[in-house]
């Protein structure tokens, strides 16, 4: 266990068996009920009791795990690689190189490398996934307004029913496109 402290992103694994994670939705239950106290019991029978940001994450690793979910847990204060903000943000190094260059996040030079502060990391990952509902949110109030129009016109009836069957990945894909166009024109 002690070498697992070292790493920058703890992985933990979900449940192998069904009865697994019924066991961890039992106890998520039990521990969100008001009378549940959690503690740790160390070497020698001392415990150690959970305060509520310590139980706040292990509840919501415990209901990750519950739903067969893999976990990563990472310090907001650990260094990263350019790879491993990548990797974190679910985008390319090259993205990430882009990322920096552009001002949208912050990195420092470490000797001939970039290094970037987890929080950082975060910090943008968040700002884009509200970003990405806002303008999912923009897309949705536009296809409302066409369906209530009687001007539909057949182009515009398949556009709206390609936008509600599309994936999170499809609209993503799409929203680039957007973005990409988007940029062009400005130059």
């Amino acid at each position: 266990m002690a070498t697992a402290l070292n790493r920058v992103v703890e992985e933990i694994a979900p449940p192998t068996s069904e009865e697994q994670r019924e066991a961890t939705r039992a106890a998520v239950s039990r521990i969100l009920s008001d009378t549940a106290q959690v503690a740790l019991r160390l070497p020698g029978g001392a415990e150690y009791h959970l305060d509520a940001e310590e139980l706040r994450a292990l509840l919501a690793i415990g209901l990750a795990r519950a739903n067969g979910q893999r976990v990563s847990v990472i310090s907001h204060d650990v260094m990263l690689s350019p790879q491993q903000a990548a990797e974190l943000l679910g985008v390319s190094r090259p993205m990430v190189y882009r990322f920096i260059e552009r001002g949208d996040l912050a990195a420092t030079r470490v000797g001939t490398h970039w290094r970037l502060l987890t929080a950082d990391v975060l910090a943008l990952a968040e700002h884009r996934t509200r970003l990405a509902e806002s303008v999912e949110t923009g897309l949705d109030h536009v296809a409302r307004t066409m369906d209530s129009s009687d001007r539909g016109t057949a182009a515009e009836d398949g556009a709206k029913e390609s936008r509600r069957a599309a994936t999170p990945e499809q609209k993503k894909a799409s929203l680039e496109r957007v973005r990409r166009k988007a940029r062009s024109r400005r130059k």
